[in-house]
Parts: C-alpha cells; sequence; structure tokens
C-alpha cells in the first residue's frame, strides 16, 4: 500500500521539555489510525506537526514520499484537513457559509468562491448527513451537530489526509457512533484519516492500525488485536485494566 504519512526519527521540544522522542511510523493511504494515550502524552502535538504547526527538533515527516519541507505552505493546507476539539466560527454564520470556509486553502485571498467550491460544500454535507441544515445558523445547532458539520468543512477541503483531534469526546452515545462510521465512510473514498481517542474501544471499532503513546514515545504500533491487549494498555495508561474478547473485537473496561 501507498504510504501517506512516514515519520522518520521525529522529536520535538516545547521549552526544552520533550514532548515527541524518536518517533517512526508509516501510514499507509486510505486507511484509519487510532492514536492513544493519556492526556499530555504528545497525541495533539504529533498532529500539529504533521500539520506544520509547529517544526521538528530532529527528524523528518513525509508525505507520500516526498518530504514535508518540500510542499509549499498552500499545498500542505490542501493536503491535510483538520477538526479540532470545540471548533466554532468566530462569528454567527449559516451552516453552508461556515463549511465554504473549508475551500479557504483552494482560493486566493480577495477569490470568491465559485461553482465548484460551492459544490464541494454540498457533497461535504451531504457526506455528513447534514444538507438539511444548511440554512441553519451554527450556534444554534447541538454539539453533536456541531461536530458533523466541523467534518464536513474539512471536507470541502478535499483533503487527502484527514486529522481529527478526539472527534467523539463531547458526543453523545449515538452521535459517536455515526461519527466513526463516517470515518469509515471516509476512508472507503480513500482518504487517509488519524484521529486521536482515550477510548480503545473508539479505536477498536475503526481502527486500521493503533498508535499507543506514552510521554511522547511509541509503545507500540499494529492491528487492533495487536496492541488492544491487556498488557500493552496498562503499560500505556499506567491503570489496569480488562480486555474482553467479543464477536466485533475486543471491548476495554477499567478494573
Amino acid at each position: 500500500m501507498t504510504a501517506a504519512v512516514s515519520l522518520q526519527n521525529l522529536c520535538f521540544s516545547y521549552e526544552n521539555d520533550p514532548v515527541i522522542s524518536h518517533l517512526d511510523l508509516t501510514l499507509s493511504a486510505g486507511t484509519i489510525t487510532a492514536v492513544l494515550g493519556a492526556n499530555g502524552v504528545g497525541k495533539t502535538t504529533l498532529l500539529h506537526l504533521l500539520l506544520g504547526l509547529f517544526e521538528p527538533d530532529t527528524g523528518e515527516i513525509f508525505f507520500f514520499g516526498r518530504p514535508a519541507r518540500k510542499y509549499s505552505r498552500t499545498r500542505r493546507k490542501q493536503l491535510m484537513g483538520m477538526v479540532s476539539q470545540n471548533d466554532t466560527p468566530p462569528f454567527d454564520l449559516r451552516v453552508d457559509e461556515y463549511v465554504l470556509l473549508g475551500r479557504a486553502p483552494h482560493l486566493g485571498l480577495l477569490t470568491i468562491p465559485g461553482d465548484t467550491d460551492r459544490s464541494a460544500a454540498a457533497e461535504a454535507l451531504f457526506t455528513v448527513g447534514m444538507t438539511h441544515m444548511a440554512g441553519h445558523a451554527v450556534t444554534r445547532l447541538s454539539s453533536g451537530e456541531k461536530q458533523l458539520v466541523n467534518m464536513a468543512r474539512s471536507l470541502a477541503q478535499e483533503p487527502d489526509i484527514l486529522l481529527l483531534d478526539e472527534p467523539c469526546s463531547h458526543l453523545d452515545l449515538i452521535n459517536s457512533r455515526q461519527m466513526l462510521v463516517l470515518m469509515k465512510t471516509i476512508a472507503e473514498q480513500g482518504r487517509t484519516v488519524v484521529f486521536t481517542t482515550h477510548d480503545p474501544n473508539a479505536a477498536a471499532a475503526v481502527a486500521d492500525q493503533v498508535l499507543l503513546m506514552k510521554k511522547g514515545e511509541l509503545v507500540a504500533a499494529g492491528t487492533v488485536a495487536q496492541t488492544l491487549t491487556r498488557a500493552l494498555l496498562t503499560r500505556t495508561y499506567g491503570g489496569d485494566v480488562e480486555v474482553i474478547s467479543t464477536k466485533k473485537g475486543p471491548f476495554v473496561r477499567a478494573v
């Protein structure tokens, strides 16, 4: 499979405090990768490094075999979409207007969105099942609806790689499930999805690859079966867990 993202000996420190240490990994195109770990272990920092918001101290990031440093800032913004926690528009917008902001990396500073841009935004809303809310104010949406609209905004960008930071953190059971199903749909379209989570069961539901992180280092990387074991999860989270085998895969709970 084509490598969408490759990291080689990646290191990053914040105010001389190591956050990411000697990270090596490869993420295949069209797959879902879950990044698991406790708070403060470097999960979000890893996403920010991929986005180019931070520059690594040492090591190299590659996108589709090409060093990230050789991509222009504009091309990198087109390549990667990001859905952050608690994304909200800076001012009141209709849903369709907010989603259209996702086209910004493809437009010049004073360029007015055209038919292609509006079509991409409409398709993104359809993909997340929010077409019926296009004319509503974003501020009046529920937290679950806002998260879906944030996803649509990133999809309107038409990225090859989609990054999601704790996409289910403020969602109820039904909306969380909808978000996970949507992630699978996006990967089936050929996009590479990377999401951070505290919940091993979210990873078990959709991930092709799981990264377990602790203190900026990779504890393990592999399939759900290879990584979601009692020994590795206990090491990752620092507390005992129980892993129950089910027909749908492992189910993890703290003990």
